[in-house]
């Protein structure tokens, strides 16, 4: 960006200052130009200055033995008129664009350009079959391994659970999990939906099954023996956890059997 400078000289005469411009005819700027202005004075302020300069942006302003040096510019076009005290100043701000003259008429050619590469739709035609085949084998084999967990016994499936978190008995989330898999074998079981509420809640639901009877006070006790365990933060040893494991799977055993008692009652 340009940097012009304009050296404006005030003339102290006796208690009071006049100032004065060393020109007051107009000087070309552009917009966006930082004009310094050079001004001596020892009874204006940098407020006043701020004043006088308010239609300009102040870009920097120092004072150095007894002199005003004022940095400023703008981005607005026209003619600007500086007045400190009986001395006027303009300042006149064009647009760098008005500097371009064009005086001929260029014409665009009529035509039609190629494409530097041709646009091959088979490739894309062959790309999309080729996602497409992948996608829909993808979610084919996710139902097939969905449908394929469904079918296997809730008992069988809790088992399999359990016995691959042993191996990850001092996994701070143990019993979170432990708990998900009873709930989902026990609603699985009896066609209940008990996961994602509380103890209290899952041993009201509980009570209406009366295969449940007798077990539903063993039960509830491990569910909030087991919140406690979760839910306090206290630390609980391995030995601990193993024996609560133990107790699940018995409880988990018991019912089992007294479903298949019930299949061959029914049968």
């Amino acid at each position: 960006m340009k940097k012009k400078f304009i050296c404006l000289m005030l003339i102290s005469a006796c208690l009071f200052c006049t100032p004065t411009f060393a020109s007051a005819s107009a000087r070309n700027i552009y917009v966006g130009d930082i004009i310094t202005l050079n001004i001596a004075s020892q009874d204006l302020s940098a407020e006043e200055l701020e004043e006088y300069f308010k239609d300009f942006e102040i870009v920097d302003m120092k004072f150095e033995n007894g002199e005003y040096s004022v940095s400023l510019r703008t981005f607005e076009v026209g003619t600007y008129g500086i007045s400190i005290g009986n001395a006027r100043m303009e300042l006149s701000v064009n647009s760098t664009l008005d500097e371009i003259e064009q005086e001929e008429i260029f014409e665009g050619e009529t035509t039609i350009e190629v494409p530097g590469f041709p646009f091959h739709w088979r490739i894309v035609f062959c790309v999309s079959a080729v996602i497409f085949a992948f996608s829909g084998g993808f979610v084919l084999f996710g139902l097939i391994k969905k449908r394929k967990g469904q079918s296997i016994h809730p008992y069988s499936l809790f088992l399999r659970r359990s016995e691959a978190l042993l191996s990850k008995i001092d996994n701070n989330n143990f019993f979170v999990y432990l708990t998900f898999f009873f709930k989902d074998y026990v609603g699985k079981l009896y066609q209940r939906r008990i996961i994602g509420k509380t103890s209290s809640e899952i041993v009201f639901e509980l009570k209406e099954i009366q295969a449940l009877g007798d077990m539903l006070p063993i039960i509830e006790k491990w569910l909030i023996e087991c919140d406690r365990m979760k839910f306090t933060g206290i630390e609980v040893s391995s030995e601990e956890k193993q024996k609560h494991y133990a107790l699940l799977l018995r409880l988990a055993e018991l019912i089992n059997k007294k479903e298949e008692k019930q299949e061959e009652v029914t049968t």
